[in-house]
């Protein structure tokens, strides 16, 4: 595959706004990959198009851009960006003060750019949002959008003169990510020589992540402004909060954290993990203190002000509150909140009902938008079984104390109790896919990849058929999901990639990520740099068009943390390593079709890295066999395992004999298999 990575040396010349060169000296082969800007303040990349009346002129490193009545223009920034725009205006004198001299509005697809702004309230009239009117005295000044018109997520800016007007030095103030010093600083990394594609999805990942990172008071204000938009509410408990989108919603969904967390820590290192703990402790502090239940969305959201629950979602706030605790190894963390993680977890163990099934009945159905949901529901019941199975583990690990170890066997029983009958009342033979519930033939995409990626099958053969049967919800772009009809959800979809690489499926998962993937990058209605929310069947932006969006493909968000998952397999899957446990790790890699991968993240515990590569044998009396090559760092401190997943006739650490036997970690150790088959 032919590489479009910039060369270590890269000058830069924007097309329209020639604002002087830019030369980036490239010190690893993925820098050129990082859409992060390296400053704060960003200019637009180029001129995106005019509409009349518009006269461009070149100064030096900037440009006059001056717009009579009438006249509009859209810059293209090139990337997602996010924050405040500043400009200078001049205005002449005698102009009419009661009337706005210009108007600015934000567009994150190409699809929409025009004199409104992409709509943040789902209605498709579009009076919501509209364009953000400026009045100016005359003469020079250097106008700054107002602090609570703060713009989430866009790539497009357009302004449209009612007056005549001469703008300059337009950039956009970055607000996203607030406690990152420097926004090019990652804290993981990954790179596949051959497979550019591949490269830049990871990239594209940590980049939305980065997006989603919301400065505390940025939230969006509700009832909303109409006309218009403020975002300046209280979106949790920290500075930098870990929120669904960039552009909407703005703020804290655990359903989305399970996934979120898990990439921002990747790829972020310490900026993810702290502003991953704000979105946490946002759902400690909201917890229901006599149920135990966690909220189903932040305080930021409609959901939260109409007290809507969830079931599923409760169950996500664990799984997310494990993987956070494993991440980090913070024993403070876990002493301050077990007592809370604990309720949440009471609130599962009473829930399924005293009958022969002993399943959760699902009460409260709200979801990530699915249709369908309630009674014995598969989605629910493998999340519960995961979270429960999860944290029993760690409650065995942590720490000696007695009663947190009397906690890990009573959830640990549950768990196994679970999984018998949900494989007898939910499995279907004939399909080799679960039900919905006990009460429907719907065989949803959420709940079977969930069923396969958290080991609810009981054999392989079973996980096998059910990788497989999979596929039947397969397009040219992408599985079209039984339980919202006329959709493709990155997110579902995202973590069918990861249930196929748990399966043993790697070609299959790669299949995958490299069919939606590169459609939610390179669409021309896409923003080249952030992952989609979601989208409709044939590929348009109409995601939930008769679910909830009216229509409205604007309101879809170009930049959603859930759409990410391909980043955690190709850090954790393809790579191999993965913390797995309190200080504890694996690795397992999934070669598939590749040959050479290098992967590393970093966190409390210290540095991960990896890097392998295929070796083919020369010898003849191998018979066709290859070998692999590692060199594998952990922290000190940590212990873990190496498993490949084929036979091999010899596997070396060291020059020595492992044997599937734990070890300790710290320093770099070279994995030699030879004879692999």
């Amino acid at each position: 595959m032919e590489s479009s990575r910039k060369p270590a040396l890269v000058i830069y010349i924007p097309f329209y706004f020639l604002v002087g060169v830019v030369t980036t000296i490239s010190v690893e082969p993925w820098d050129s990959c990082i859409h992060s800007p390296s400053s704060r303040h960003v200019k637009p990349a180029s001129v995106h198009s005019i509409q009349s009346s518009v006269i461009v002129t070149n100064t030096g490193d900037d440009q006059l851009i001056s717009l009579s009545a009438g006249g509009r223009i859209s810059l293209d920034f090139g990337i997602e960006v996010g924050g405040w725009i500043a400009l200078t205006a001049t205005v002449a004198s005698g102009t009419n003060s009661s009337t706005p001299h210009f108007a600015l509005a934000f567009a994150e697809s190409p699809a929409f750019v025009r004199p409104i702004s992409d709509d943040t309230g789902s209605t498709p009239t579009q009076d919501w949002d509209q364009a953000l009117s400026v009045s100016l005295p005359a003469g020079s000044t250097i106008y700054r959008t107002p602090q609570e018109q703060f713009r989430g997520g866009f790539r497009f800016l357009s302004i449209t003169a009612f007056q005549d007007v001469i703008i300059s030095n337009v950039t956009c103030e970055i607000g996203f990510a607030p406690e990152t010093l420097d926004l090019r600083k990652y804290g993981g990394h990954f790179d596949i020589p051959d497979d550019d594609l591949l490269v830049r999805t990871w990239y594209a990942g940590a980049y939305t992540i980065q997006t989603n990172i919301g400065l505390q008071n940025t939230g969006r204000f509700l009832p909303q402004v109409r006309p218009g938009w403020a975002y300046n509410a209280s979106l949790g408990i920290g500075n930098s909060i870990l929120l669904d989108g960039a552009k909407r919603d703005r703020a804290v969904w655990p359903g989305d954290l399970g996934l979120q967390g898990v990439t921002a820590f990747l790829s972020h290192g310490a900026d993810g993990l702290a502003a991953y703990r704000h979105s946490l402790e946002t759902l400690f502090y909201y917890q229901n203190a006599t149920t135990g239940r966690f909220p189903f969305a932040g305080p930021a959201t409609s959901s939260f002000r109409s007290g809507a629950q969830s079931d599923t979602y409760h169950a996500r706030s664990l799984i997310a509150m494990y993987n956070y605790a494993i991440f980090t190894g913070d024993q403070d963390f876990l002493v301050l909140h077990w007592s809370n993680i604990i309720k949440g977890v009471d609130f599962i163990l009473t829930a399924p009902d005293a009958n022969e099934y002993g399943l959760h009945n699902q009460t409260q159905p709200n979801d990530w938008a699915r249709q369908g949901g309630g009674g014995y529901n598969s989605a629910l019941n493998a999340l519960d079984y995961h979270a429960l199975s999860s944290l029993s583990r760690l409650a065995s690990s942590w720490t000696n104390d007695s009663i947190i170890r009397a906690q890990s066997t009573r959830g640990s029983t549950a768990a196994s109790r679970l999984k018998s009958p949900y494989n007898t009342l939910l499995w279907s033979p004939s399909l080799n896919l679960y039900h919905d519930n006990q009460t429907t033939t719907l065989t949803p995409q959420d709940s079977n990849t969930l069923a396969l990626l958290y080991n609810l099958t009981t054999s392989p053969a079973q996980a096998t058929s059910l990788s497989n049967a999979l596929t039947r919800f397969w397009t040219p772009i992408g599985p079209v999901t039984p339980e919202l009809p006329d959709t493709i959800s990155p997110f579902i979809s995202g973590i069918e990639v990861l249930a196929h690489f748990s399966a043993g499926q790697p070609h299959r998962a790669l299949n995958l990520t490299r069919t939606l993937w590169s459609y939610l990058l390179d669409s021309p209605l896409m923003t080249g740099s952030t992952l989609a929310e979601g989208i409709s069947a044939n590929g348009s932006l109409y995601y939930r068009g008769n679910a909830g969006y009216k229509n409205d493909a604007a309101y879809t968000s170009l930049s959603h943390g859930w759409s990410t998952a391909p980043t955690i397999a190709l850090s954790q899957c393809v790579g191999g390593l993965e913390v797995v446990g309190w200080r504890r790790w694996r690795f397992r890699p999934m070669v598939g079709d590749l040959r050479n991968v290098r992967v590393g993240f970093e966190g409390p515990l210290g540095v991960f890295e990896i890097e392998w590569k295929v070796l083919q044998e020369e010898d003849e009396e191998e018979g066709g066999t290859w070998g692999f090559e590692a060199n594998v760092s952990t922290p000190v401190g940590t212990r873990g395992t190496v498993e490949l997943l084929w036979e091999c006739e010899r596997v070396l650490v060291d020059g020595e004999n492992v044997g599937g036997k734990e070890m300790e970690g710290g320093g770099v150790k070279v994995l030699r298999a030879i004879g692999c088959l």
